[in-house]
């Protein structure tokens, strides 16, 4: 199987919302999760507000929770417009049926869901087989695995409900049709990147007990190349055939892995350089669109803020609007992606999106037309959007060009449809309808749609004039509470300050990088050749490492996420082969001189003790009733035959 959908096969879970009562097919859990509740608050720095119940549910039952969600945001007839909405704009096959579409991926794909509405988790029982089963009834490595894959789901999804518990996951601002913006998939994006990162670094804590696998595992995810690995393979997973599902449209199944494809790497990023403290921060002031996820400049130190396109309910003619919606950049990058049958391609035509608001209208004898206009960071950007809707049409419906005049390009397609695209500047109108004898103008159309820049746009250019923004010697920038400073184009020095801290850096980082928030102190000597260290006290985590990758030493500690009243402990030299000292959880301490103590090794624990020079020595180790001990005693690290079991008085 792909590693990237290996990885997100773990991780397919949504937010939905169902029945505050327990139907057929859904059944309580009496298993304690409190470990895993631990692990969450650990990691996420927050604790439970709440008891979160979890059920066991059947898939007719997670069939209902799709359906609901869908009723709930598309009333009536609103579902029908929508789909059509979604058919004109190439999105879905003709005749497609969300509910049946969306009811198949849940089936076939999520692998555990957080009720929002109810307050409550879900978890189909094909992915549950023995998640009920305690671990020491976990047989064979198999069965231990496959527990420990149950756990990292659990472990997602409370995510969601802690995080829900402080920041609402039900925002009516998310689904304002009026809106021209895809806020509500930023905001998903936002939610299933957090999740998805807490789950990794879950991973540690459930797939090793050991203090030394800990650290190893937990290093790993958080070096450069494990967060370049881990990055590489979220971003390019929506990509991979292996997100389709039978009865799905190609565009739904991927839009569906985007907000882990985007949202991982965003949520990542940002506790790298700014700890939990940083995720917060976006919890607290929510994403306006999916550009900011896809770019994370645009979201903090330099907002990109969305044109307000409104377009009128009635159009001349008869014309009257039945559905309306954002495309927003993920969405027009799916699009253009899978009809184009290249979605790299599709990400390029998508880039430089400033705000886009589309809507189908119904008109006598039951025609339909299409009207979607969009703003764009460049003239040239604006193009580039022109002309592929017109190749796309091309493609899909064989439309055949019957003007090309610069800023205007119209069609014809075999299928009764006529369209065109009319450009000024930066802003774009696609016009298309099924009836060619009396279409709307489409210059009139384009007065009649408002066009309204953001305020805080004009507010930060009176701000930021670029005679200082661009000064080669010294430059200021400020964005909201961002400011930045740099020093010959950042070269000497940069300075960031905003509401969550601080971070200098010197000479790119070669001389001295230092980052600080309340709770997140990181900073590095010498690019990281010659000191490291980086603390967290909400996560209990901190390293410093002397010399890369701790070649000199490193020091660990680290409060377990599933035990959070207990540290542990990794001291070593010369990257652990000269010498280690690891503190366990349970009190256990280890001393290795040469690797893995070959000239010497001693252990002490409540459960016994050992010590060995050159591989000879003895173990002694406490049974159960913690009064007999038996010892074993080895001979240049050949085993001798134990002694006999002795009691203690």
């Amino acid at each position: 199987m792909n590693p990237q959908i290996a990885l997100l096969s773990l991780l397919l879970a949504g937010t939905a919302s169902a029945a505050d009562q327990a139907a057929p097919g859904k059944v309580l859990l009496q298993r304690d999760f409190g470990d895993i509740q631990r692990e969450v608050e650990t990691l996420r720095g927050k604790k439970f507000l709440r008891p979160v119940p979890v059920y066991k549910i059947s898939a007719p039952e997670l069939r209902n929770i799709s359906d609901h969600e869908l009723d709930k945001e598309y009333p009536g007839e609103k579902l029908r417009d929508y789909e059509e909405l979604l058919v004109w704009l190439d999105m879905v096959p003709p005749e497609t049926d969300l509910k049946e579409a969306e009811a198949a991926f849940s089936v076939n794909e999520v692998a555990g869901l957080y009720d929002s509405e109810a307050k409550e988790m879900c978890i189909p029982s094909s992915t549950l087989p023995r998640t009920n089963a305690p671990a020491k009834k976990a047989e064979n490595k198999l069965d231990r695995i496959s527990l420990a894959n149950d756990e990292i789901v659990l472990a997602h999804e409370f995510t969601h409900a802690l995080e829900d518990q402080y920041w609402p996951i039900d925002d009516p601002k998310d689904n304002d049709p009026q809106a021209s913006t895809d806020r509500g998939t930023a905001h998903d994006f936002l939610l299933e990147g957090s999740a998805t990162r807490a789950m990794i670094e879950a991973v540690p804590a459930q797939w090793n007990r050991s203090a030394n696998g800990y650290f190893l595992l937990w290093n790993l995810i958080h070096s450069d190349a494990g967060e370049l690995i881990l990055n590489h393979v979220m971003s390019s997973s929506w990509k991979s055939p292996e997100v389709l599902a039978p009865g799905v449209p190609e565009a739904l199944a991927r839009i569906e892995s985007m907000p882990y494809s985007f949202g991982y790497p965003f949520c990542a990023g940002v506790m790298r350089d700014w700890g939990l403290d940083g995720l917060d921060h976006f919890y607290n002031h929510p994403l306006v669109s999916s550009t900011q996820v896809m770019h994370p400049q645009k979201a903090w130190e330099w907002r990109e803020f969305p044109v307000r396109i409104d377009l009128p309910d009635e159009l001349p003619g008869g014309w009257k609007q039945i559905s309306i919606d954002s495309v927003g950049e993920a969405g027009m990058a799916v699009l253009f992606g899978c009809q184009f049958k290249n979605l790299y391609r599709g990400g390029q035509v998508a880039r430089g999106w400033n705000g886009d608001h589309v809507a189908l209208f119904a008109g006598p004898g039951g025609r339909r037309l299409l009207l979607w206009a969009s703003s764009w960071n460049s003239a040239y950007d604006a193009g580039v959007f022109a002309r592929a809707c017109l190749q796309e049409r091309q493609a899909v419906h064989h439309a055949a060009l019957t003007k090309d005049s610069g800023n205007r390009l119209a069609w014809q397609s075999p299928d009764g449809r006529a369209g065109l695209t009319l450009r000024r500047g930066q802003q774009v109108l696609l016009l298309e309808t099924d009836s060619r004898e009396t279409p709307p103008n489409a210059d009139e159309l384009f007065r009649a749609i408002r066009f309204t820049e953001p305020p805080e746009k004009a507010q930060r250019a009176a701000l930021n004039p670029p005679w200082r923004r661009f000064n080669p010697f010294y430059a200021w920038q400020k964005d909201g509470d961002y400011t930045v400073n740099r020093t010959f184009g950042g070269l000497l020095s940069r300075t960031d300050r905003n509401s969550v801290g601080a971070a200098d850096t010197f000479l790119f980082g070669l001389v001295l990088e230092s980052r600080r928030t309340a709770s997140f102190n990181k900073w590095e000597l010498g690019g990281t050749w010659l000191v490291k260290h980086e603390a967290e006290s909400r996560r209990g985590f901190a390293k410093t490492t002397w010399l890369p990758w701790g070649v000199l030493a490193s020091h660990c500690s680290a409060r377990l996420p599933q035990s959070p009243g207990k540290t542990i402990t990794r001291t070593s030299l010369f990257w652990g082969l000269g010498a280690c000292v690891t503190q366990g959880k349970t009190g256990e301490r280890t001393v290795e001189v040469l690797p893995f103590g070959l000239l010497w090794r001693r252990t002490s624990g409540t459960n016994g003790a050992s010590w060995h020079i050159l591989g000879t020595g003895a173990t002694s180790v406490k049974e159960a009733d913690g009064v007999k001990e038996n010892k074993r005693y080895r001979l240049l690290g050949i085993p001798l035959r134990p002694a006999s079991s002795k009691r203690n008085n």
